[in-house]
């Protein structure tokens, strides 16, 4: 049996990779861009071969459906969506396909999906984040944790160049970095909520489903909810896990989606709470019974949204 703190060291220092589960579709034909840009949050225009974006698919009212990680090569653009089975996918890109030039093909059976700080072979997304990409916003004034993530496709039947550890390791850097993934995401996730508009939403480039909501809540709205890392007391060896309510004065004001315990940092995770909980307020995490002390270190600000209100505020500094 592996040692955890092992395999994470391993992790961020280039010789392990996680194995991901997920769709990898390959889109081709002269309109695929302009199609692909007018379906997901993120501008996909312009892109060259090698060039990595994020993205998200909304549904109308803007929560979160779908992750995209898009990768540009010289005969088409690939699709990685973690966790997603490649025939749902492919049904719902092909539902946005009309007279275009587009043809999408899912290629999940030919590839692996790796995951770590470095890549291998010829295909692979290296992570944009947490550098303000073009069009996108952050709401938070804290440093971002430096984090380092690339997904390599591997042809299926090839073993990776470095040693494959147990997934759950990437949760504990994860959480340190602040970053936020689909474990953050339930049915009414907005991408204001997890700081996503940093990297997945691209602000002035047009309509898209969701779009409206958007930029709604972006210039006059705040979201009602906002991710936090927590750093947790792990003295009687009792850790959080995903979906352990989070805890205010008693009552349920959150819940962990993300949990691990850092080879530096020690116990730690990412959680969703309400917007309206103090950003000070003394935090405990629900553990089957077994209250956990929770630190609390802010990511998306409760003042999150709402910029157009702000440009406007007649005192402004």
């Amino acid at each position: 049996m592996s040692n955890p703190f092992v395999d994470q060291r391993d992790l961020v220092d280039g010789n392990a990779v996680v194995r991901l589960h997920g769709a990898v579709l390959s889109v081709t034909g002269a309109d695929r861009a302009a199609v692909l840009n007018a379906t997901l949050s993120q501008s996909l225009l312009g892109m060259a071969p090698g060039d990595p974006r994020e993205a998200l698919e909304l549904d109308g009212n803007g929560r979160i459906v779908r992750v995209v990680h898009v990768l540009e090569r010289d005969a088409d653009t690939l699709l990685i969506v973690d966790g997603a089975r490649g025939e749902d996918v492919l049904a719902w890109l092909d539902k946005r396909v009309f007279m275009e030039d587009v043809v999408a093909a899912d290629v999940s059976a030919e590839f692996a999906i790796y995951a770590g700080t470095r890549g291998f072979g010829p295909d692979t997304w290296a992570d944009p984040w947490p550098q303000i990409q073009p069009g996108g916003f952050t709401y938070g004034a804290e440093s971002v944790p430096d984090w380092s993530y690339v997904e390599s496709l591997v042809p299926s039947g090839e073993d990776p160049p470095a040693r494959v550890v147990d997934v759950a390791a990437l949760d504990a850097i994860r959480a340190v970095a602040g970053r936020p993934s689909r474990a953050e995401v339930d049915d009414v996730t907005l991408p204001h909520e997890l700081d996503w508009l940093r990297t997945a939403v691209h602000l002035s480039k047009g309509c898209y489903t969701g779009q409206e909501t958007v930029a709604k809540i972006h210039n006059v709205g705040h979201p009602p909810r906002r991710l936090v890392r927590l750093h947790l007391d792990g003295s009687d060896s009792e850790f959080a896990v995903a979906g352990d309510p989070v805890l205010f004065d008693g009552a349920q004001v959150g819940v962990v989606t993300t949990a691990g315990n850092h080879f530096e940092d020690g116990p730690i995770a990412l959680a969703r709470v309400k917007r309206t909980v103090p950003v000070d307020a003394a935090l405990v995490v629900d553990r089957d019974g077994h209250p956990l002390a929770a630190n609390q270190e802010v990511i998306v600000p409760p003042s999150a949204g709402a910029t157009a209100a702000e440009r406007l505020r007649p005192n402004r500094a």
